[in-house]
């Protein structure tokens, strides 16, 4: 058995350990998603001009300090996940955000697609919201342990907006093994070596 192939069956063996020690559900972020997304309710139809404004907002992520502008984007009480914290106001959001800031060298989102929910009929859904979903591509530079690294992502954010157009609702659905994962020491090597075998050629 190769090198490579034990450190893989290390990896798997320690983390089957580990889920095998974790209690029962629910955990993680599904649960507090679905608690939160009664917020989605009473939300109201977005724009194009708030769509532009919160991609602005990220874009600029690590060139303008985040408190300065964050008040024009996101509600005082929020529901926030990016599949990494889950947070409830926007002050700690702030803090999040410019801790994530501090540590990037470049970043880059690109809108690729904006997608609403349809009915069976093909009509808006009125219902579950006015939510809309952003379709998006992320390029982020930053150094890890004296290292350059380049994470290229897609993701999709669902955003709900209120009456004053603040975001009161942001879920993340994105493959963070893909973004920051593979970057790690312990974890970067098997996630790699994963997706190269997992591939068909």
């Amino acid at each position: 058995m190769k090198t490579d192939q034990l450190l893989v069956l290390l990896v798997l063996t320690i983390a089957l350990w580990g889920c095998s020690s974790t209690p029962a559900g629910p955990y993680g972020y599904t649960a507090s998603y679905f608690e939160a997304r009664s917020l989605c309710d009473d939300a109201s139809p977005a724009d194009n001009q708030q769509i532009e404004r919160f991609m602005q907002f990220y874009n600029q992520l690590n060139h303008a300090p985040v408190k300065q502008h964050i008040a024009d984007i996101y509600a005082p009480d929020i529901y926030f996940n990016d599949t990494l914290v889950t947070l409830t106001s926007r002050d700690s959001l702030a803090s999040h955000l410019q801790a994530t800031a501090d540590n990037l060298e470049r970043m880059s989102v690109t809108l690729l697609d904006v997608l609403q929910p349809m009915t069976s009929e093909g009509r808006e859904a009125a219902p579950q919201s006015q939510a809309i979903y952003l379709l998006w591509e992320m390029k982020a530079q930053f150094s890890l342990l004296g290292k350059k690294r380049l994470s290229h992502t897609l993701g999709i954010s669902q955003l709900c907006f209120n009456d004053q157009g603040l975001v009161i609702f942001h879920q993340d659905f994105w493959d963070s093994s893909q973004g920051l994962d593979q970057h790690l020491p312990l974890l970067g090597p098997p996630t790699r070596w994963l997706r190269q075998h997992s591939t068909p050629h």
